[in-house]
């Protein structure tokens, strides 16, 4: 429930914070809307505001009223379990402060509206849970809860969370250490509150300076977006003002570069003169926005219709782009909404249009489905009518508006593990057409959007029924479901007017849509282009049957009782949980038979996900290829710069060589000797290998063959290479046809019952706890050294199960892991070793080669490959072996999964070890699990995690150590064992990266008290104070407007580096010390962005070593620098998701041997944080920042 915003009782005045006390929603609102939003609700609690905010709309209102339905669930619920409740009546005066006092001191079990107040921040806390933990009160103590009308938790509720736990404190007599969410859906989720403390701490900071400098003559300039209950009212204003909000399609960062040079109206922009420049603004783009707000300034014609303007034609965009029209073509629209009680996304509705013959009105047929499984059967009854229409209409397509309809086909198909092939069919060969791009590349119209709602006022009148738009129906939905009326709309009593309405609306889109349809043609016969269908070569037209391990799928599925075959929903009551670890008939949970049909068609989501996208950049090389400069598997403006011929024995080839701007988001990378990767030039149709990609540099290398070129120029196709600017994208291959036959084998025979599953990969899925565990753990807490000898010792007397090494960095990992397979095959054992990448293979290969010669034992290490040769091998005393040739005397095997998933490989080893398993998907070790009897998985999942591009369905696209480990930070002592010494950093670095990352659990070594740099002379940091000469160090370097480059901050690490140089340094080593004197080869360097990388290796030289992030991981130096680039969120390309990523920093900062120094801007503590996880990225900032003036770290014990 919301808090009262009225002042506080005479006296209540908060420090800081003017007259007033505060409220956890009004801190809320701060966290989301700092300056606009914040604004307006200081003035409103001051009194001083004299407007009028809209009323709120029915979807508001119904929204608000489950909201009081949400708190009514639990508290029903927790009274019907029989526990005392405090019901309070929340007024925020003296006498509920002090009912709330009384009911905590006589230990009710739950305390309902809960009024607080310190003297600063006052409100009424939802629900207050009694816990079993000592305080002021006696045995026992509270924590606050949060009902929260949500599927998923949001960064409000933490904030308001975290003030009812500031505001419990001094009542206590301590910080409570966790709160909880009770979110739809019925279930709590529980969050430590050192989580967040840090990033709440400075959010209270910032609204404290804000209260204290608000100064009401001075309102902030208008800004759209979530301005929290300000926004309607922030929204009236901008139109009253006619901001260029107004303009369709304008984006944020075009209306920001426009009000700078002085234009901030649609009047003032339409006006601008023709050839005027902007800064920062393309001049076509400056050209397009202008014509928007001229046309949308034009008055409506006599008719009523809107103006519009017919764009010049361009090849394959707009009209040219659209499709034959065909007899079989359909118009569909859906409806859906997210129940935030039930915590549930329904899509409650499919509709669509279709023609029996081309003269007649489009008839109209509908699926509703009213619960998960009635979405699937209404999902699949739509699927399967469109596919015996194309049977006999096979040119049809099914026309949607916008880009929802095409998505959620994409989701449901994966969603409930059914009709994936047909969908990638649809998705591979545009069955499904989007009219919105081709509307907008088509025509200029004089609308302030683009919606369908605008659009037919080219082609149809004004609608006439009771819902008229998407709010309106789940409006109408939501009533329904507390109607009691029936399942089927129609007239009452029989049926539901409210679901005839809605089902009048869905029928009014289509209509819409059908009639959108024949307008375009129509447009496009008045403009002489022929009816031309969109042309696709023959091998990217995939057949439409299910894949082989999807019907295997499909059948495990069918086999799960109903309520079961779909995932449960994030918060789904403890009894639905339950019931999915109940044993079904093959031996498995029904919640692991799920997982495991899920998992069957993994490698089939993968590569389907990368041929979707595929044609989504073709489609936007050819539509709009500024969009694909935020994605990273392609290059927009790519422009020639030379060619070199290259003669070889079969056929020549030319390089070309290509130029790109190297601040797009890029993640595509080869070196000369990688392999290939496949780029197309979407304009020619040329697919043409990438030998070199250097997205530091900005370059590129491009192979022509001659043979390529001759058999274009036979074909009557354009051999040019064009000269740019042009857009390139990633081809997708097929790198996982093998392994899909190898587990299409494995699974039928699994099916069948000629062979079990491996039973380590069971005790995987099952996840079951590794008793014995337990008692190793703690014998080797107590001598770690003998961790090698006593973990190959446990190995060896067990098998059939799956567990972790975990191993933070510095912890001697491939070490321990080498010496413990030393020990195996000193036993007798056969080991396998598989990873994600050849490097950390042959590194594990050639370290276990090494234990294993200082054993003098004779048997082979060995990695099994086709290849002929290996780079990362080369004069190395591993050899080459391929699969056929594998001898008993080969103990130690190395390979990539695709050597393992081979049948020669069954019951081959005793134990499989998967390094950076953190890296290693669950598909990926089920395929290979049947080569040896026991897993272990070594890694650490808090490092650099694996990359999928699909989203797969429950938990079948984690990596089998992110499976393992549940969300936990450190493995448990019945899962696998946990390295907590680290042998690298010095002993406040340690604690620093321990904290953030492995819940103080990680401990440095104290030999490690020795690493430090030797300065000659002090050095000054920002804060005025001399750099020290060790642990970490956050270096403030104020700026503003850099995103993936910031001169200021390289200027400051070219400071550092110059001072670092020629000091001296030592660390220890086992056995002793190591000094020496900084060298180039002693710093490393590291920056998010690949522009910054460049520019820190043109100003640095070879005076350090400088790269990304993931380019170090594994690697250590005396020194390291982490530069954060991005002057604030807004700046940060990718998001603080991506800058502030754990893994990524992690390894950033735990390079250092001695000292490890965060360079970066103080305003990116202050950014918005738009989900959980980036609060507890922030949160992991501010602590960094604390860190670096010197406050204390925290452990497991404080």
């Amino acid at each position: 429930m919301p808090e009262s915003v009225d002042n506080p009782p005479e006296g209540q005045v908060g420090p800081g914070t003017g007259s007033r006390s505060i409220t956890p929603s009004q801190l809320a609102l701060f966290s989301r809307s700092p300056r606009t939003g914040a604004w307006w609700e200081e003035l409103k609690a001051r009194g001083l505001f004299t407007g009028e905010q809209p009323p709120p709309s029915s979807l508001d209102e119904q929204l608000f009223a489950d909201g009081l339905r949400l708190e009514q669930v639990l508290l029903n619920r927790l009274e019907a379990e029989g526990y005392r409740i405090a019901r309070l009546a929340g007024k925020q005066n003296e006498a509920d402060y002090v009912a709330t006092r009384e009911a905590m001191a006589a230990g009710f079990d739950f305390i309902h509206q809960a009024s607080l107040n310190n003297g600063e921040i006052r409100g009424s806390a939802d629900v207050l849970r009694r816990i079993p933990q000592p305080s002021d009160l006696g045995d026992w103590s509270y924590i606050p809860i949060e009902c929260k009308l949500a599927s998923k938790p949001r960064t409000t509720f933490l904030v308001q969370a975290c003030a009812y736990v500031e505001l419990l404190t001094p009542l206590l007599g301590q910080r409570p250490d966790r709160f909880e969410l009770f979110l739809g859906g019925g279930r709590f989720q529980t969050y430590d509150t050192d989580r967040f403390w840090a990033w709440y701490q400075q959010l209270r900071n910032r609204y404290r300076d804000f209260c204290a400098s608000f100064d009401s003559a001075s309102p902030p300039e208008d800004e759209p977006g979530d301005l929290g209950s300000w926004s309607a009212f922030i929204e009236e204003r901008l139109i009253a003002e006619r901001d260029l909000v107004l303009v369709a399609n304008m984006r944020q960062t075009q209306r920001l570069k426009l009000k700078t040079a002085g234009i901030h109206t649609i009047e003032q922009l339409a006006a601008l003169a023709p050839g005027a420049s902007i800064a920062g603004l393309a001049a076509e783009i400056l050209f397009e926005l202008r014509q928007q707000a001229q046309l949308q300034l034009t008055p409506h014609g006599a008719d009523g219709k809107p103006a519009f303007l017919v764009r010049p034609l361009q090849p394959g965009k707009g009209l040219a782009a659209l499709p034959a029209a065909d007899a079989g073509d359909i118009w569909f629209d859906m409806e859906g909404l997210q129940d935030a009680v039930a915590a549930k996304k329904l899509e409650y509705l499919f509709g669509a249009c279709y023609r029996e013959a081309p003269a007649e009105s489009a008839a109209f047929i509908a699926w509703w489905g009213h619960s998960p499984l009635g979405e699937k059967r209404a999902f699949e009854g739509f699927v399967d009518w469109v596919e015996e229409r194309r049977r006999r209409h096979p040119g049809l397509h099914v026309y949607h508006y916008a880009s929802y309809e095409k998505s959620a086909m994409r989701r449901l198909s994966q969603q409930h593990s059914t009709r994936e092939a047909v969908i990638d069919n649809w998705l591979r060969s545009d069955l499904l057409c989007d009219l919105l791009p081709i509307v907008t590349r088509s025509i200029v119209l004089g609308e302030g959007s683009y919606s369908i709602k605008k659009v037919e006022g080219l082609y149809m009148g004004p609608r006439g029924a009771d819902v008229t738009n998407a709010g309106d129906s789940v409006v109408a939905y939501l009533h329904w479901q507390s109607s009691g009326e029936p399942s089927l709309p129609g007239a009452a009593p029989e049926a539901s007017p409210r679901l005839q309405a809605i089902e009048d609306y869905n029928r009014d889109d289509c209509v819409s849509t059908v009639l959108l349809h024949d307008w375009l043609l129509e447009l496009r016969r008045a403009q002489g282009l022929p009816d031309q269908p969109l042309d696709h070569p023959d091998e990217e037209r995939p057949e439409a049957e299910p894949w082989p391990l999807e019907a295997l799928s499909a059948r495990l599925i069918a086999e799960l009782p109903e309520p079961l075959q779909s995932d449960p929903a994030a918060n789904a009551p403890e009894a639905e949980l339950l019931a999915q670890e109940q044993p079904g008939p093959r031996g498995l949970s029904w919640r692991v038979q799920r997982l495991l049909a899920q998992l069957l068609p993994f490698h089939h989501r993968e590569a389907k996900v990368a041929w979707w996208a595929y044609f989504d950049r073709r489609g936007k090389a050819l539509q709009s290829p500024e969009e694909l400069d935020a994605d990273g598997e392609a290059i927009n403006g790519a422009v020639w710069q030379s060619a070199e011929s290259v003669p070889s024995a079969r056929t020549g080839a030319d390089l070309h060589t290509f130029c790109f701007d190297p601040s797009q988001t890029l993640k595509l990378h080869v070196a000369l000797g990688d392999g290939p990767i496949k780029l197309e030039i979407p304009e020619t149709g040329q697919k043409l290998s990438a030998v070199v990609i250097d997205g530091e540099r900005g370059s590129l290398t491009l192979k022509y063959p001659w043979s390529a070129r001759e058999k274009r120029q036979a074909n009557g196709l354009d051999v040019e290479i064009p000269k740019g600017p042009l857009a390139l994208i990633k081809v997708p291959e097929d790198i996982s046809k093998s392994l899909r036959e190898s587990l299409l084998s494995q699974a039928e025979s699994w099916m069948d019952g000629d062979k079990p599953i491996p039973a380590a990969i069971v005790h995987l899925l099952e996840r079951r706890a590794v008793q014995p565990l337990v008692p190793l753990n703690a014998a080797l807490a107590a001598d770690p050294s003998a961790l090698p000898a006593e973990l190959a010792g446990f190995l060896a007397s067990h098998s059939d199960l799956t567990l972790a090494l975990q191993g933070p960095p510095g912890t001697g990992k491939t070490t321990v892991t080498a010496e413990m397979i030393a020990e195996l095959v000193q036993r007798g054992l056969r080991v396998a070793i598989s990873s994600n990448s050849h490097a950390a293979i042959n590194n594990l290969l050639l370290k276990a080669h090494s234990s294993c010669a200082a054993r003098c034992l004779s048997q082979q290490v060995v990695k099994c490959s086709t290849a002929k040769d290996d780079k990362g091998l080369v004069g190395q005393p591993v050899a080459l072996c391929k699969p056929d040739a594998l001898t008993g005397s080969m103990a130690v095997v190395g390979g990539t999964a695709w050597m393992f998933a081979r049948p020669v490989m069954e019951e081959a080893f005793d134990w499989l070890v998967i390094d950076e398993a953190g890296q290693m998907s669950l598909a990926n070790l089920l395929v290979m699990a049947h080569c040896a009897r026991g897993v272990l998985l070594v890694g650490d999942q808090q490092q650099l995690a694996q990359p999928s591009q699909a989203d797969h369905p429950g938990e079948s696209g984690l990596s089998c150590l992110d499976y393992l480990m549940q969300g936990r930070a450190v493995v448990p002592g019945d899962r696998g064992v946990f390295l907590s010494t680290s042998w690298r950093m010095e002993p406040s670095l340690t604690a620093m990266v321990s904290e953030l990352f492995y819940d103080g659990r990680l401990q440095a070594h104290p030999a490690n008290a020795s690493n430090h740099i030797r300065w000659r002379e002090p050095f000054l940091g920002r804060s005025g104070l001399p750099m020290p000469g060790q642990g970490l160090v956050f270096e403030a370097v104020p700026h503003s407007g850099c995103s993936v480059c910031c001169e200021p901050e390289i200027d400051r690490i070219e400071q550092l580096v110059e001072a670092l140089l020629g000091n001296g340094y030592c660390y220890a080593r086992r056995g002793g010390e190591h000094r020496g004197v900084l060298s180039p080869n002693d710093i490393l360097v590291t920056a998010p962005y690949n522009v910054q990388v460049n520019r820190l290796q043109q100003r640095l030289g070879q005076r350090a070593r400088v790269g990304t992030v993931d380019r170090f991981q594994g690697q250590e130096a005396p020194v390291a620098i982490h530069s954060l680039t991005a002057s604030d969120g807004d700046c940060a390309p990718r998001g603080l998701g991506f800058l502030l990523e754990p893994n990524r920093l992690n390894v950033a900062i735990s390079r250092a041997q001695c000292l490890s120094i965060v360079v970066g801007s103080p305003s990116l503590a202050s950014g918005l944080a738009n989900t959980v996880e980036e609060a507890a990225q922030l949160n992991r900032l501010c602590r960094l920042i604390q860190a670096g003036a010197g406050e204390p770290m925290r452990t497991s014990s404080s």
